[in-house]
């Protein structure tokens, strides 16, 4: 990964999915992307892996898995109970009133817990429907997706009217990082950018997740299909195949940032840090949607030059801003981090 230089200001980045985490991009961006997986006592965890991510001296006998723990194990070792985050009001009020949105990633499980992951993900999906509705939660502000193709009968299962997309190319559940990437690579080559996207609107999905190779580097050249870009013609030709419909890329490299946003695509960045300066020389705006700014403001953003006595979006319009809204979203809360995510005191 590529070193980004910050000014320093005493930020420090609190370890992925933690409640930290998740509390503080809920706050200081437009939204979050976080990852639920369902625990031995039918209870959810916020968590990556499928490994629990401690140093292994912590383990002290018990099994590898997340799913094979019980819930307060987990917390005991710093893990995120998603109902005690959602019974935090500086984590729920952004999302109730203020246009903030979340996205809910379900993680399937390993072969060994289940061979057939649709029904487990559908319980996550149903569990975390009732804390979502109870909330009140605006249908704009949360959406569920998965790698799995069969999100529509997940929805079914669970019994959820909530929004739902798939994660495509779907990304195999066993393997290295580099294997499971190279199998789904078929995938990727037989699917072009404007194929995707007729998938998720024709699965009735309110928005696209998309990985960044489609718009980055000789990557975006690999697949059928002509390819889209950031820049010139291929520009011209991703506004005309989105005809307006969000796109939400991940991961959002700080060099393409700026012209990602430009490119009205939503980011799931690692990068929370707001005195990063992007490698263009630009200074950040880490909420484009929920807090505005003007034409004028974008340009000096360019020059270094950070606005002032910005007003956010709830103060001045009682409109929900929908899934359409250009936004910058914290990837795991403030970004992926290092593993493990806890280490023995």
């Amino acid at each position: 990964m590529k070193s980004y230089q910050a000014v320093p200001m005493g930020w420090s980045q609190p370890a992925e999915n933690t409640h930290a985490s998740l509390v503080e991009a809920m706050q200081r961006m437009d939204g979050v992307e976080f990852d639920l997986r369902l625990t031995a006592d039918d209870q959810l965890v916020v968590h990556h892996d499928h490994t629990v991510s401690i140093s292994p001296d912590m383990f002290d006998g018990r099994p590898k898995n997340v799913e094979e723990w019980d819930l307060a194990d987990l917390e005991g070792v710093g893990f995120c109970s998603f109902e005690k985050l959602m019974s935090d009001k500086d984590w729920l009020l952004p999302w109730q009133e203020h246009s903030k949105v979340a996205c809910l990633e379900i993680k399937r499980s390993l072969p060994e817990i289940t061979k057939d992951p649709t029904k487990r993900l559908a319980r996550v999906m149903e569990l975390a429907t009732e804390m979502v509705d109870e909330a009140g939660i605006h249908d704009q502000a949360a959406v569920f997706y998965a790698f799995h193709r069969k999100m529509s009968e997940v929805a079914k299962i669970s019994g959820s009217k909530r929004p739902w997309s798939r994660l495509l190319p779907i990304v195999p559940r066993t393997g290295s990082h580099n294997s499971k990437r190279l199998r789904a690579a078929p995938e990727f080559i037989t699917n072009s950018f404007r194929r995707l996207l007729h998938s998720q609107k024709k699965s009735g999905a309110p928005m696209m997740p998309c990985a960044v190779d489609y718009f980055e580097g000789i990557k975006r050249f690999l697949h059928f299909g002509r390819p889209v870009g950031l820049k010139g013609r291929q520009l011209k030709r991703l506004t005309k195949i989105r005809d307006g419909f969000p796109v939400y890329v991940w991961p959002g490299h700080p060099e393409l940032e700026r012209d990602l946003l430009s490119a009205g695509l939503s980011i799931l960045t690692d990068f929370a840090d707001p005195d990063l300066k992007l490698p263009c020389g630009s200074s950040r705006w880490l909420r484009p949607a929920t807090m505005p700014l003007t034409d004028r403001q974008w340009l000096d953003l360019e020059k270094g030059l950070n606005p002032e006595d910005v007003t956010p979006w709830h103060e001045i319009s009682d409109e929900q801003l929908g899934w359409s809204a250009v936004r910058m979203i914290g990837h795991r809360g403030c970004g992926k981090t290092t593993r493990p995510i806890f280490h023995s005191r």
